[in-house]
C-alpha cells in the first residue's frame, strides 16, 4: 500500500512539473540537497537568499542550506530558457523540478528587489532581441560576437524564430568569453531567452528544438566554466527552464477536469438577497428625490413652516 502511494505521489509531481532548476556550480558556503520540487514563485527567493539576504514571507523550500553565513557567493549567474519543460543541462548538476508558471515574475521580482537594495544587477533579456542586445552592450561593451557554427535543423534564413534564437546563443557565448571584462560590477547576472517560437515553428518534439536545446546546454556549460574561472570557484551558476501552460499547440486538447478559472459559485440565496438590496436602493433613491423636490418647491411665505422656523422676529398672537 505504501509503495503504491509513493508511486502515485511521484506521478503527480511529474505531471505537475513544468520546468527544471539546475545548480551547475555552487561555492562551499551553500549546499543544495534533497529532491523537493521547487515552486516557481520561490525561484527568486532562492537567488535572493543565496546572496546573503533574508527572505520575507512564507517561502519554504528545504533544498537550499547555508553552510557558511560569512562567505556567500561573489556572484549568481543564471541562464533562463522559457518554452520548454526539460533540457539536457540537468545532467551537469543538481536538478530540481519546478512547479508552476511564475518563473518570469519571480526573476523580475528578485531583480527589482536587489536593485532596491542597491545591489547591482545585470539582467539581459533576449526574449526581445533588440532590447537584449542593448542590455548586453551596456554590460559588456562592444565586444566581438562570433556567429554560431552552421546548424543542421535550425534555419535562420527560413524562420525568423531560428535566427533570433541562434543570435541569442551567440551573445551568451560572447558573454562567457568576456565575463572578466564587465563594464560594471554585478552581483546577479541573468540571461534570458525563449525557445517557444522555435517550438511553434517546427513542433515541440522536432529535431530543430532538440538542436536548440543542445546549443543552450553548450552555452550554459561555457558560462559555468567562465564564471568559476573568473570568481575562483565562488560563483553560483544556475540553469532555469520553464514552460508556461498557457502556450500550447493548436491541436492540443484541453485536459478533462482542468481548472479554467471559472466565475465564483454563489449559493441559492444570492438572487433573493441581491433583488432585495437592489430594489430597496432604487425605492430609497426615488423617495429621496421626491422629498428633495417637495422641499425645493415649497412656498416660502409667512404662513409656511419654513418662514416660521427660520424667522428671527417671531410674532406672538394676542
Amino acid at each position: 500500500m505504501l509503495r503504491n502511494l509513493i508511486i502515485l505521489s511521484l506521478c503527480i509531481v511529474a505531471i505537475s512539473a513544468s520546468g527544471e532548476f539546475t545548480v551547475l556550480s555552487t561555492p562551499k558556503s551553500l549546499s543544495f540537497k534533497g529532491n523537493e520540487p521547487l515552486p516557481s514563485q520561490y525561484v527568486g527567493d532562492v537567488v535572493y537568499a543565496s546572496l546573503g539576504n533574508s527572505v520575507a514571507g512564507d517561502a519554504q523550500w528545504s533544498g537550499l542550506t547555508v553552510d557558511d553565513p560569512f562567505n556567500f557567493p561573489k556572484v549568481v549567474v543564471a541562464a533562463s530558457l522559457s518554452g520548454v519543460a526539460h533540457t539536457k543541462v540537468s545532467g551537469a548538476g543538481k536538478s530540481y523540478e519546478i512547479q508552476g508558471n511564475s518563473v518570469k515574475e519571480a526573476l523580475n521580482g528578485v531583480s527589482a528587489q536587489l536593485e532596491a537594495d542597491n545591489e547591482p544587477v545585470c539582467d539581459i533579456d533576449f526574449e526581445d532581441l533588440e532590447e537584449g542586445v542593448a542590455s548586453f552592450k551596456s554590460v559588456f561593451g562592444d565586444v566581438q560576437v562570433n556567429s554560431v557554427p552552421n546548424t543542421k535543423y535550425l534555419n535562420s534564413e527560413l524562420h525568423s524564430a531560428d535566427k533570433q534564437f541562434i543570435q541569442a546563443i551567440a551573445y551568451i557565448n560572447a558573454a562567457a568569453d568576456n565575463l572578466a571584462k564587465l563594464q560594471k560590477t554585478c552581483n546577479f547576472v541573468s540571461f534570458r531567452l525563449s525557445a517557444e517560437s522555435v517550438a511553434k515553428a517546427h513542433g515541440e518534439k522536432s529535431e530543430a528544438v532538440n538542436e536548440a536545446l543542445d546549443l543552450f546546454t553548450s552555452a550554459v556549460k561555457n558560462l559555468n566554466t567562465a564564471a568559476q574561472k573568473v570568481n575562483n570557484n565562488e560563483a553560483l551558476v544556475l540553469s532555469i527552464v520553464n514552460k508556461s501552460e498557457n502556450s500550447r499547440a493548436k491541436r492540443d486538447v484541453p485536459e478533462p477536469g482542468k481548472d479554467y478559472n471559472l466565475a465564483e459559485y454563489y449559493n441559492q440565496d444570492y438572487p433573493v438577497i441581491f433583488n432585495i438590496i437592489l430594489w430597496f436602493m432604487v425605492t430609497f433613491g426615488f423617495a429621496l428625490l421626491a422629498i428633495c423636490y417637495a422641499i425645493g418647491s415649497m412656498d416660502p411665505g409667512r404662513d409656511s413652516i419654513i418662514y416660521r422656523m427660520t424667522s428671527t422676529r417671531m410674532k406672538k398672537d394676542n
